[in-house]
């Protein structure tokens, strides 16, 4: 029987991660954002849909007080069966990484995407989530994210204006016949 991959992403502001995330969703596997967990967890209690920022400010405060292994085993509370094949995107930290890494073992697949700035920057100003991209990429959280780029096992230039190149690069991750 062929265990089903636990992928990670991680990558760049604007690099593709959640499209990633949900074009493998959409090929069976379970799906946990490292922000859901965050939300879930720690979510504000002022009402509304938390901001950007304030997931980014959060984050930051997790990493500092309470680390990465509290929220990673916060992320994994979403995904209902780890022995099913599913993916965490948003890695950001190398912390992150060493844990599914040491979890999961052969079964993880840490997968880093990158893009050329002036596309991310594009693809970042067309979100309806606002925010200045310049101020999103020297955030603290970003500090970090690329070098994780050497620590990846798929390192995928997302330079397409389509999801072509994404559509394959699933197919590489999990195969032609898809994840049960």
């Amino acid at each position: 029987m062929r265990r089903e991959p636990v992928i990670v992403v991680s990558g760049q502001v604007a690099a593709g991660k959640t499209t990633l995330g949900e074009m493998l969703r959409a090929r069976g596997l379970q799906y946990a954002r490292v922000s859901q967990a965050i939300g879930r967890r720690w979510g504000s209690t002022e009402g509304g849909r938390p901001t950007r920022d304030w997931y980014r400010e959060m984050g930051l405060k997790l990493h500092r007080e309470v680390g990465q292994e509290v929220l990673c085993e916060e992320t994994l509370r979403l995904v209902d069966d780890h022995e099913a094949g599913f993916v965490v995107e948003g890695a950001r930290w190398h912390e992150d990484v060493a844990f599914f890494r040491r979890r999961f073992g052969p079964r993880m697949v840490h997968v880093h995407l990158t893009a050329p700035t002036d596309l991310r920057r594009q693809r970042f100003e067309g979100r309806e989530s606002g925010g200045d991209f310049d101020e999103a990429e020297a955030d603290e959280v970003e500090s970090e994210v690329n070098a994780l780029a050497g620590h990846a096992d798929i390192l995928f230039e997302n330079s397409g204006e389509t999801t072509d190149r994404l559509a394959a690069l699933v197919d590489e991750i999990i195969g032609e016949e898809g994840s049960k």
